[in-house]
């Protein structure tokens, strides 16, 4: 098993304190190579059709050691739908996603859908400037007192469960779309969130 960072391409506010964990594995996904480096991490692997990575990064990666994984440009998948099932290849249960805040929203959604439909046993977790957005099967969940957070439902949720918050619900259904669940409030350090069935993300304010 091992923990895996995926950095993507687009813009990435991240700064180098909020990456807290030692990774196995680090993805230079295209042009989002470019983010590891301001942030002082060396890639171990680079993915894409590099059409938006400079030449130079590419070659500074290689000679980096970094195994280079290159394909095509008129490929069916996206970059990030590669760097999950590489990931998965490598049996991953801890993946780490920084980059890919670009502002276009087919973008931002094509993102987080692809990352909920891949997320299985491993927790996979997209950091920004200004949220941690974790996806995972796990029940307790490290918060901070007083941080804002929401649960997305991403389909419906069958006996959803949230204690350590504000605003603490046991066994309700949830439906898809449902807006009950955003901004609660965390009174103590963990979050337990767990449901019967269905899918959601927890989205929780740095």
């Amino acid at each position: 098993m091992s923990k895996v960072l995926i950095s993507l391409s687009g813009e990435c506010s991240v700064q180098r304190n909020q990456l807290k964990e030692d990774y196995d594995l680090i993805f230079g996904v295209d042009g989002g190579t470019e983010f590891l480096y301001r942030l002082f991490l060396v890639p171990t692997h680079i993915i894409g059709d590099f059409d938006s990575i400079k030449s130079s990064t590419k070659e500074r990666a290689k000679r980096d050691g970094a195994r280079v994984l290159a394909f095509d440009e008129d490929k069916d998948e996206t970059d990030l739908e590669i760097a999950l099932k590489t990931a998965k290849e490598f049996q991953a249960d801890s993946i780490t996603i920084i980059g890919g805040e670009g502002k276009d929203l087919d973008h931002l959604f094509s993102n987080l859908l692809c990352i909920s439909s891949f997320n299985d046993k491993e927790v996979t977790k997209w950091i920004t400037k200004t949220e941690c957005i974790i996806f995972s099967n796990q029940k307790i969940y490290d918060a901070e007192e007083n941080k804002i957070f929401s649960i997305l439902p991403l389909t419906d949720l069958e006996n959803l469960t949230i204690k350590g918050s504000k605003w603490d619900i046991e066994d309700e259904t949830i439906p898809y779309g449902s807006s009950k669940t955003l901004r609660n409030v965390a009174t103590r350090n963990t979050l337990e969130v767990h449901c019967k069935s269905g899918k959601f993300c927890l989205v929780i304010k740095n």
